[in-house]
Parts: structure tokens; C-alpha cells; sequence
């Protein structure tokens, strides 16, 4: 058998370190977790994180670039109404797959709220970027009769969000007894049935200022009403 390369070394420690982080951050939170927590978690030395990444903080960044920005992440091919509820299905299998990831991005939204400016300040520039493209997706698909033209998609935007921050709320406060794969299900059947054309009802354009995304205020690139 032969020898690992330095990179593929390097690599596997890497990826240990993070899926340890994931870990931790779903139990305890991140403000509760130390870097001597997560090395020893993923099997190595109480400083492996210093060594790897600096800090806890470097190893947060290369947690939000690598898993959480990537992974929460969709088809890039869908558009329209398919995206919409594309990042809702997708939501569900992330849930399947890998549910400490899907609750370590919860966990850090409501951390965010508090003392930790780089989590409050990744999570403001997401929600930003991801309000934005909802409206552009909700445009898109009114422009190709997948969408009810009557509906605004600036207002369905912010709805979006703002129904997704409470479910995500309720599943970290109980995770345990909270159905939060059957809530989001529900919500897309819901989300489905509002956003289809009444085949009955006249043609009616897009809402006054709703043809075009809000401008960004980051670099980084419904609801059926509860």
C-alpha cells in the first residue's frame, strides 16, 4: 500500500476538522465550542486547529465557504419557479444526508444574533444575496407563465425568508420533537399552490418595481402566508 501524500494528508485533516466543527456547532453552539474541543473530536492534537487554520474564526470561514455555501446550494441549472421550490427540496434532502450540517446552519443564524460579528455578518450579506435571487427567480418565472403575475415578488421574497428564519427557529429551539423536513414539504405544497395562475383570469403584468432585484449590499456571491 503506498504512502499518502503530503496534500491527501493535509486534505483528510482538513475535512475531519470541519465535519468535527459541524458537530460541536449542532450540540453546543459555536460560541460554546473551543479549538481544543474540535481537534480532539476529530481525532488529533488539541492545536491542530491553530495549525490548520489559525483560529476557531479561520476555521468558521472555511465552514461557510467549503460545506455551508456550497451544500445549502440547489441545481445552478434551475430557474424560475423550479428554483423557488428547488432550494426547498434540496433543503429536505440536506436533512437526509446530513443532518448535523442542516442544524449547524441553524444554530449559527440565532448565534449570529449575538455576540459573534463574523457569523452575524456572513449571515446578513446571505440573506441579502438569497432575498435578491428569490426575486429574480419569482420575476423570472411570472415572465414565463409559471408564476401567478399578480403577486409581487419583492413581498413574496421577504415573506420567504422571513417563514424560513421561524421554522429554522423552532427546530433549534426542539429539535427533537419539531417535524422540520415535514414542515418544509408542507410549506412547498403551499408555496406550489399560491404561486399557480388562475388559467381563468386575465393577463395581468408584473407588479410596478418587481421586474428587478433589490441592489446587493454584499460582495458575496410563500409562502403560502403561515
Amino acid at each position: 500500500m503506498s504512502r499518502r501524500s503530503h496534500a491527501e494528508r493535509r486534505a483528510e485533516s482538513a475535512q475531519r476538522l470541519l465535519a468535527a466543527c459541524v458537530e460541536l456547532i449542532a450540540e453546543q453552539g459555536f460560541e460554546r465550542t473551543t479549538a481544543v474541543e474540535i481537534g480532539e473530536r476529530a481525532g488529533y492534537s488539541r492545536s491542530m486547529v491553530s495549525v490548520r487554520y489559525g483560529s476557531k474564526e479561520g476555521l468558521l470561514q472555511s465552514l461557510f465557504d467549503s460545506e455551508i455555501k456550497q451544500r445549502l446550494l440547489p441545481d445552478h441549472q434551475l430557474t424560475g419557479l423550479a428554483w423557488v421550490l428547488g432550494h426547498l427540496d434540496h433543503a429536505v434532502t440536506l436533512l437526509e444526508l446530513d443532518r448535523d450540517l442542516a442544524k449547524a446552519f441553524c444554530v449559527l443564524i440565532f448565534e449570529g444574533v449575538g455576540g459573534i460579528p463574523s457569523v452575524r455578518e456572513w449571515y446578513a450579506g446571505w440573506m441579502v444575496d438569497y432575498e435578491a435571487a428569490l426575486v429574480q427567480h419569482l420575476t423570472e418565472g411570472q415572465r414565463d407563465g409559471e408564476i401567478d403575475p399578480g403577486l409581487d415578488p419583492v413581498q413574496e421574497a421577504e415573506q420567504i425568508v422571513s417563514y424560513g428564519l421561524g421554522i429554522c427557529f423552532r427546530w433549534t429551539i426542539d429539535s427533537e420533537n419539531y417535524d422540520f423536513a415535514g414542515a418544509i414539504r408542507r410549506w412547498r405544497q403551499r408555496l406550489a399552490a399560491r404561486y399557480r395562475p388562475d388559467p381563468s383570469g386575465p393577463a395581468v403584468t408584473p407588479a410596478a418595481g418587481a421586474t428587478a432585484a433589490r441592489p446587493r449590499r454584499s460582495s458575496r456571491s410563500s409562502t403560502g402566508r403561515p
